[in-house]
């Protein structure tokens, strides 16, 4: 098993201890190191989620909106707004810097997170997207089409 396979193994375990109902389900937060955008509503990051103890490269998936694909897109269209989104998702970080996750869950594709993004201004990165036209609000079921 990689070294990163078992950082986020261990961020799990550690996640599950911390998320126990007695914490009232919220989680967080924490800060997030050299965060990249892989898509407009997916960071990886480094995550210190205990003194001494980083889960590095963690896959976060954005709560509260959905932004076109660029792995597997539909159509051109889709592909060039999810581009769009990134590049957006991008300067937002920079602009925001640093940026802290909250109410994390695991996803449902392992080995990803989902969580609220905060900028240091105190600003979702969802509502931002949502609000530049870069983003949907979404918080599960069916996904609209980004193709017309």
């Amino acid at each position: 098993m990689r070294l990163t396979a078992v950082r986020v193994l261990i961020f799990s375990m550690l996640f599950c201890f911390l998320s126990h109902a007695s914490w009232a389900g919220y989680s967080g937060p924490y800060t997030l190191i050299a965060p990249i955008a892989i898509d407009g509503d997916t960071l990886r990051a480094d995550v210190p989620v205990w003194p001494g103890m980083l889960a590095d490269d963690v896959s976060i998936r954005v709560i509260g909106v959905d932004t076109p694909e660029i792995s597997a897109p539909k159509c051109p269209a889709e592909k060039s707004a999810g581009l769009a989104a990134k590049e957006f998702t991008e300067a937002w970080i920079m602009a925001n810097y640093p940026i802290f996750i909250g109410s994390i869950k695991p996803d449902k594709y392992s080995g990803r997170f989902d969580a609220i993004v905060i900028g240091s201004n105190g600003t979702r990165l969802s509502d931002a997207l949502i609000q530049a036209g870069h983003g949907r609000a979404y918080n599960g079921g069916v996904r609209q089409t980004w193709c017309n």
